[in-house]
């Protein structure tokens, strides 16, 4: 018998993983996030609780208009998967960004790369 996990359970593993996971829904709204992207988030001055139902957009506005931007319109509009990366002058780190489809939204998976970019 196949078991599945319970949204406590995925918790857990998903808070488990180094790289941050989030979960935007259909209009791009923060809906769940794991511990890593809780601590990058705040490393960027973001309150992470306060962004649970905010759009990306919303919270960080220098993204629009940029590949951040199409990529995760992308994904949303065509229920596609996404892979790219981004320099953020903010915070002055290069970042990995996978996407998956989750109807409706998309979950994104994103690393700091900022070593590996230097090295190359």
């Amino acid at each position: 018998m196949k078991k599945t996990f319970q949204s406590e359970d995925l918790m857990v593993v998903l808070d488990g993983i180094s790289d941050a996971v989030v979960k935007l829904d259909g209009k791009a709204n923060y809906v769940a996030m794991n511990k890593a992207a809780e601590d990058t988030f705040q490393r960027l001055g973001k309150d992470p609780r306060s962004m649970i139902g905010k759009s990306v957009w919303e919270m960080f506005p220098e993204v629009k208009g940029t590949l951040v931007e199409r990529n995760i319109l992308r994904a949303l509009e065509d229920d596609a998967s996404i892979k790219y990366e981004y320099y953020y002058s903010i915070d002055q780190r290069w970042y990995e960004t996978q996407g998956y489809p989750s109807s409706p939204g998309v979950i994104l998976v994103f690393r700091d790369i900022t070593d590996r970019k230097a090295i190359s």
